[in-house]
């Protein structure tokens, strides 16, 4: 309601404006309201049917043209549409305003006409620039859901618990094989380190997600010696490419959560390439995977993918759990290599 008293606040002081500047072009006096009364009241209507109805329309319009693909296009039907009305409106006014002559009618038309040009060009100035502003509100709601999603995945792997395990093999590593046990130190480092180096890194390099992999694979194998096996095949161009950091270390946390891992029960989990376009993550399974056990590490990545790949991550839980991961700037295909971990 307070949008439209606004509108005929507006139009109101502008259709004043203009009368007295026409009565004064065509008289060489000031309008009296006792003798132009009527006339007065009948431009001022006309003044504020012309501007709602633009306004009526210019919403109408939106609706087909849109001012963010078509600016050119939206703003020239806006003006000849609105102009069109404004025009009927003048010979409105020349059958009203009898005591009035063609030329002042016409002084009217062209001014509704001059000001409903400039009303379209800052109608689109007005909405390019709120477009902006929601664009830009949106991007820096993303940046910070973003920063959040990777701070939770962060918060995974630094956690009391997995440190505590970590310290816990080392201790009886120490008494077992001190030399393994400095290797696993090392190891841990490493990873540990990674997590640090890119806590505010949205994407890493392949090869450096590889390496983490590599480092937190050999923790896993001072638990589970050789019962676990990890194997990575991936072609050389898809080493350049970008990852979120910690998806592949997420994945494999995930395999070996959710499987029993024994002599009897060996888990084998496999990093390889589709199509030079996509990573492939597929693991055995000895149990029974509960699917919403799964949902938070697979949702963290799920969630960080749609901000850099309009392509899915896919997911299939069949004799093999596999995900695949859409590449983010492939490069062209290659020779595939191995890597030995």
């Amino acid at each position: 309601m307070k949008k439209y008293g606004t509108l005929v606040l507006a139009c109101t002081t502008l259709g004043i404006l203009f009368f007295v500047y026409i009565f004064y072009s065509a008289q060489g006096r000031f309008p009296s309201l006792r003798f132009e009364a009527y006339e007065f009241i009948v431009f001022t209507l006309i003044i504020n049917l012309a501007a709602f109805s633009a306004w009526r329309l210019d919403k109408l319009i939106d609706r087909w043209i849109d001012w963010r693909t078509h600016f050119l296009l939206r703003f020239i039907s806006g003006f000849l549409i609105n102009g069109t009305v404004v025009l009927l409106l003048s010979i409105t006014a020349s059958v009203l305003l009898l005591e009035i002559r063609n030329d002042d009618v016409i002084r009217m038309g062209i001014l509704l006409i001059i000001t409903l040009f400039i009303a379209e060009v800052f109608y689109g100035l007005f909405y390019s620039y709120r477009y902006y502003a929601q664009t830009q509100v949106e991007a820096m709601r993303l940046e910070r859901l973003q920063l959040e999603l990777q701070f939770n995945s962060l918060k995974t792997q630094i956690s009391p618990h997995y440190l505590f395990n970590c310290l816990n093999t080392v201790s009886a590593l120490l008494y077992k094989d001190p030399t393994l046990a400095e290797q696993f130190i090392r190891r841990m480092a490493d990873t540990f380190r990674y997590v640090i180096d890119n806590q505010k890194e949205k994407l890493v390099a392949v090869r450096e997600e590889i390496e983490f992999v590599k480092s937190y694979y050999h923790l896993l194998q001072a638990r589970y010696e050789q019962h676990l096996t990890l194997q990575i095949n991936l072609p050389k161009s898809l080493l350049d490419t970008r990852i979120p950091p910690m998806t592949l270390q997420l994945l494999l946390e995930n395999a070996v959560k959710h499987n029993r891992i024994s002599k009897e029960h060996p888990l084998l989990i496999y990093i390889s390439a589709q199509d030079n376009t996509r990573i492939i993550v597929s693991n055995s399974k000895n149990t029974t995977i509960a699917s919403d056990s799964l949902q938070i590490g697979l949702n963290n990545i799920i969630s960080r993918y749609q901000f850099f790949s309009k392509e899915k991550v896919v997911i299939k839980n069949e004799t093999h759990f596999v995900v695949t991961l859409p590449v983010i700037k492939a490069a062209p295909k290659t020779s595939a290599i191995a890597l030995k971990v």
